[in-house]
């Protein structure tokens, strides 16, 4: 026979069970509520990575292609002259006068084919410029090339005079012996002149002097008259030799010594023709290809060393 306190603990059970059962249902429908809200938000932030429908059903790429979320479909602008004249050996820099400009893009990328000018030729030739940006956006300028024959300017004696002397004022020592000044003078013009075969003119040694004071480069005729200018205005006893058959000019100079070979023209052999003996510059002249042939009758013989 059950007691009333038997009773009483047996409802305080059943309850404690209700009451637990029913705190299950609630957390199990809280991470059920808990676990839809977090896949919704994964959701979303998916469908924000993914590319938007357009009106017509194709997929619209909303990439962006510069640095300001825009797209960039401007090519650059190249601006500059359109003509550009120069003479006749002249060297020439492109870039000059020509500026790029790119409305997003500071880093512009140019070509410039000048392939089909010859500045060796005169004539009217074509420059093609093309600029590209980074999205691909180019643009294309032409620009024309004359080249012109340079004028001739005919020298006058008593400006390669001048010319001379403002040299010679400047390589010059107080105290210098004649040996010294012509030292001097072979220096300064091996150290100014630069050899180009393309001189055109060998009968006219004062026109040659002004043009190698003027332009810095000639052959050998242009050497020769620099070098017959400057000696003559330092007051060197010098004569003209002229290799036999033509080709090559060079001078012989007296110190007070007697007659030696005095070349100034450098040589892709080598060499240094300073005060060399007849058999000094024969030998040289043996070894490379008589670079240097005279008639000996026609020239004082030099010392014999």
């Amino acid at each position: 026979m059950r007691t009333g306190k038997g009773r009483h603990r047996k409802r305080r059970t059943v309850k404690k069970r209700f009451y637990i059962f029913v705190l299950v249902i609630l957390i199990a429908a809280g991470i059920a509520v808990f676990h839809d809200k977090i896949s919704a938000s994964i959701s979303d932030m998916a469908g924000d990575n993914k590319p938007q429908d357009s009106e017509d059903g194709l997929i619209a790429d909303t990439k962006p292609t510069d640095k300001n979320n825009q797209r960039d479909t401007e090519p650059p602008v190249i601006t500059g002259e359109d003509v550009k004249e120069v003479f006749v050996g002249d060297r020439v820099s492109y870039k000059n006068h020509v500026t790029v400009t790119d409305n997003m893009d500071d880093n512009v990328k140019l070509e410039i084919d000048s392939s089909a000018v010859n500045l060796k030729k005169a004539g009217t030739y074509t420059v093609i410029y093309k600029a590209t940006d980074s999205a691909g956006n180019t643009a294309t300028k032409t620009v024309q090339v004359i080249v012109k024959e340079k004028p001739v300017v005919h020298a006058k004696q008593e400006e390669v005079d001048q010319i001379a002397d403002q040299i010679l004022e400047s390589i010059f020592e107080d105290g210098m012996t004649l040996r010294q000044k012509a030292r001097a003078i072979y220096v300064w013009v091996r150290s100014n002149i630069r050899y180009n075969n393309e001189y055109e003119n060998n009968t006219d040694w004062v026109q040659a002097a002004y043009d190698g004071f003027t332009e810095k480069k000639g052959d050998c005729y242009v050497f020769f008259g620099v070098t017959k200018e400057l000696l003559n205005r330092a007051g060197i006893e010098n004569m003209d030799i002229v290799k036999t058959g033509g080709g090559h000019y060079w001078s012989m100079v007296n110190l007070g010594e007697g007659w030696y070979h005095y070349d100034t023209t450098p040589r892709k052999t080598g060499g240094e023709f300073f005060m060399m003996t007849d058999a000094e510059l024969e030998a040289y002249s043996n070894k490379y290809g008589n670079s240097h042939v005279w008639d000996r009758d026609k020239y004082p013989a030099t010392p014999l060393e």
